[in-house]
């Protein structure tokens, strides 16, 4: 019976539970310095000239990148919805590369198979987190919409293509404010994302965690070290937009660079926990 009424008034001191915080069944977070990032890119950078062929991951994305935009040209919003999705869910596209870089610090094999079965390997957590950054892109994009097509479309007329839309943006005030408000929220999106991935996959892969652990690292990793992997994510930001700039050409060197260096930046901020 008193066991009942325990359970009936949780606030019985015997049944008060601490509350969990990040620091609870995660690894320690190591300090970085705020130029360790291009460390990791140049450390990329050589994993990738060990093995070219991830240069492969990066053309699928480019010829897929080239198509989204293609066959959304006749709706400009979406397009640019698109483009900023890319980011948004680049680091779990990215989970054969990180594998790759592993395996290269380890001795093992690189090939594609080895790639891919890290992903077999992760399983169902991998696939709620790209999950999770679905969800943020979808939300994404209904405010894309809901910004340039309804609020702003007595302004801005009906642009035919995603050129004419940045165009009509830049050509008066409103387009302006109205390109402004696009921009503030896709990088408060983006800082989200980022702050949830920015060694999620990676620690997925590592230490074998669930998905709740794994964001756990991550959003620790974040806020131990603020101001270099915001310096991180300013570099991811403007080689991506290189890649945007050329046709997502770039993209097919940036890409894999970029997932091969996460790897590093992963091993520095956990280290050998």
């Amino acid at each position: 019976m008193v066991d009942l009424i325990k359970r009936r008034y949780p606030e019985d001191p015997g049944e008060i539970r601490p509350e969990r915080t990040l620091e609870d069944g995660t690894p320690s977070i190591q300090s970085i310095s705020f130029g360790q990032p291009l460390r990791w890119l140049r450390q990329g950078w050589r994993d990738l000239l060990r093995v070219p062929s991830t240069l492969l991951h990066g053309l699928v994305f480019s010829v897929a990148g080239l198509v989204l935009v293609w066959a959304t040209w006749a709706q400009p919003w979406f397009s640019l919805a698109l483009i900023i999705g890319f980011l948004l869910i680049g680091p779990a596209l990215a989970v054969s590369l990180n594998a790759t870089a592993r395996n290269l610090e380890a001795g093992k094999p690189t090939n594609s198979a080895a790639g891919l079965g890290a992903i077999a390997k992760i399983g169902a957590p991998l696939w709620f987190f790209a999950a999770i950054l679905l969800g943020i892109f979808a939300v994404w994009t209904a405010y894309t919409w809901l910004w340039i097509a309804v609020l702003n479309v007595g302004q801005l007329g009906l642009p035919a293509h995603i050129g004419e839309l940045l165009s009509a943006m830049l050509a008066s005030p409103a387009g302006i404010v109205s390109l402004a408000g696009v921009l503030v929220i896709g990088a408060a999106f983006a800082l989200v994302a980022f702050a949830m991935s920015v060694i999620t996959v990676p620690a997925m892969l590592d230490q074998r965690s669930g998905l709740v652990d794994a964001v756990a690292v991550s959003l620790k990793a974040f806020k131990r070290n603020p101001v270099p992997l915001l310096f991180w994510a300013v570099l991811i930001t403007v080689l991506f937009l290189l890649s945007v700039l050329t046709a997502f050409v770039a993209l097919i060197v940036i890409f894999p660079w970029l997932g091969l260096a996460m790897w590093h930046g992963y091993r520095d901020l956990v280290g050998g926990n």
